[in-house]
């Protein structure tokens, strides 16, 4: 009964100290709000700026709840300039704002100002990671007792913000997972506890402290000796990370192919400030002479989110109209007079070919039929339904780069594949990426030169048509299938892959979501030629 009471006078104590001489109006929602001080440590971060003030802007909790402070410690970009003049504007919707330069403990500053306010929580936020979950105050304070948490974060590399997260916690299938010694950030701390008023970044605070005055390494001691543990919490996808051991230039590239891989999951970008918008590279051939993109015209969402990849990649591509399997019956000559070889039957479901493959493999064929008539030397070819790994393009311009010091043939270069045979491939020595290529699927990314082009149209496929991924390794002579490479005398096609690849596809058969206009297509009787016409 007693303790009924102290549970009692407790929260109408709360009651009081926020509404001092009156009881909660209805509708103010303070009390399941408490204030808090949310701190921005920003540095050469003027790439993820406009997505962390968009988070500001759009965040889930009353913002008259929250002091926001930035720090700001880099003078190497407009970042300082861009906060100061936001700050104005978001000024009157915020509890208080504050701009510090030059701090040099902005953590220590941060949480000293907190407690000067007599602010209940902390939230410590830098400036490489961009959280898009607008709800992340209430989730990472959901637990009273715990006093630190940190969020996980990560980056499409794979590296996380918590580097000694255990695999567990990277599969979500603990939620929190106490994290010994170390301290990462994000960090929010519940400061209402008697105990949170120890901790501190400050190595001048702790007596008889030797150890490193790095302001982490302090924190994690200043907790230890309360036995205040730090948990990470990963119950949502947080947002993004962008690793800070990488050097400003990698690190904007890395954010930028973290957002190109949200887009191919379908998912939405974090939202941008409506005041201060991103910065896009120009757009770039990487080294090509030309950039296909192969979309049929009924699958407009797919260039849709094609053209958004290749807008934050900086990619010049041209779209190249695809052949529609459903309309082979109206294709204009020569491509109408095609036909298929009679002995092929799909390796896996031991069927006829497909009205899509056929489809697929003239959407191909054109292409090469333009780097010819255009005299391109060399080109990309995409298809819509992929995805880039980090620094993909990079590799693309470094691989050329290197053909173009060693003077080494080439004629096709898979950019992305499966392989699908275990045969020997080996380095090729004087390139950091190539490789020789055996037998694989998948045409969605590769580099083509005249040469090639000129080789593939050379073996006259029109008229023992094969689904494109089979006729590449015929031409260069690794497919097990023999009867199938005696229908192409000449397989001299130099091709090769690269390692890593930098394209693989945005969905996977056994995937939700996958779709594919090649597989759900009809299946055709073999096509063969009859007096200059096609018959089925």
């Amino acid at each position: 009964m007693l303790r009924r009471l102290f549970v009692a006078l407790g929260i109408l104590a709360t009651a009081v100290a926020l509404f001092p001489g009156a009881q909660p109006e209805e509708g103010d929602v303070r009390h399941l709000y408490p204030t808090t001080l949310l701190a921005l440590g920003l540095d050469t971060d003027a790439h993820t700026l406009p997505y962390l003030l968009g988070f500001l802007e759009n965040i889930d909790y009353p913002k008259k709840q929250i002091s926001l402070e930035i720090y700001v410690h880099s003078k190497e970009d407009t970042t300082q300039q861009q906060v100061g003049w936001w700050l104005d504007s978001a000024r009157e919707y915020f509890r208080r704002v504050k701009l510090v330069a030059d701090s040099t403990n902005w953590l220590e500053d941060a949480l000293r100002s907190a407690r000067v306010q007599k602010i209940s929580r902390c939230f410590l936020l830098p400036g490489d990671t961009v959280p898009k979950a607008p709800n992340i105050l209430q989730m990472l304070f959901r637990e009273p007792s715990h006093l630190v948490v940190t969020p996980l974060f990560q980056s499409v590399d794979g590296s996380l913000n918590v580097e000694e997260a255990s695999e567990r916690v990277q599969k979500r299938e603990n939620v929190r997972e106490q994290v010994l010694k170390k301290v990462w950030l994000p960090l929010a701390i519940n400061l209402t506890a008697i105990d949170s008023s120890y901790l501190t970044f400050d190595a001048q605070n702790l007596p008889h402290y030797e150890a490193a005055d790095e302001p982490l390494e302090v924190f994690a001691n200043s907790a230890e000796r309360m036995d205040i543990p730090i948990y990470v919490d990963n119950q949502d996808d947080y947002g993004f990370f962008v690793n800070p051991e990488l050097d400003l230039e990698d690190r904007r590239t890395m954010f930028r192919y973290q957002l190109a891989d949200v887009i191919a999951d379908g998912n939405p970008l974090p939202i941008v400030s409506r005041s201060v918008r991103p910065w896009l590279p120009e757009p770039s051939l990487w080294d090509t002479q030309k950039i296909y993109v192969i979309n049929l015209k009924r699958r407009p969402e797919r260039l849709q989110k094609m053209e958004k990849i290749f807008e934050l990649l900086g990619v010049e591509a041209t779209v190249w109209e695809a052949t529609d399997g459903n309309y082979l019956d109206s294709l204009p000559s020569p491509h109408k007079s095609h036909a298929t070889l009679p002995s092929y039957r799909d390796p896996i479901m031991n069927r006829p070919i497909k009205a899509g493959e056929i489809g697929c493999f003239l959407s191909h064929y054109r292409i090469w039929e333009d780097v010819v008539k255009e005299g391109l030397d060399r080109v990309i070819v995409f298809e819509d339904d992929l995805r880039f790994a980090p620094n993909g393009l990079q590799r693309v311009r470094e691989v050329l780069a290197d053909l173009d010091a060693t003077g080494k043939p080439w004629d096709l270069i898979y950019l992305g594949r499966k392989k699908q045979a275990d045969q020997e491939e080996l380095w090729v020595s004087g390139h950091r990426h190539l490789s020789t290529v055996g037998y694989s699927y998948w045409t969605l990314g590769y580099l083509l030169s005249k040469s090639g082009a000129e080789k593939l149209l050379a073996a006259k496929p029109l008229q023992k048509i094969v689904p494109v991924d089979e006729f590449l390794p015929i031409m260069f002579d690794r497919h097990p299938n023999q009867d199938w490479k005696e229908q192409f005398q000449k397989r001299d096609l130099d091709a090769f892959t690269l390692y890593p690849l930098s394209v693989s596809p945005q969905r996977y058969t056994h995937e939700n979501g996958y779709v594919s206009d090649t597989e759900n297509s009809s299946i055709l009787q073999p096509l063969v030629p009859s007096k200059g016409k096609t018959e089925l």
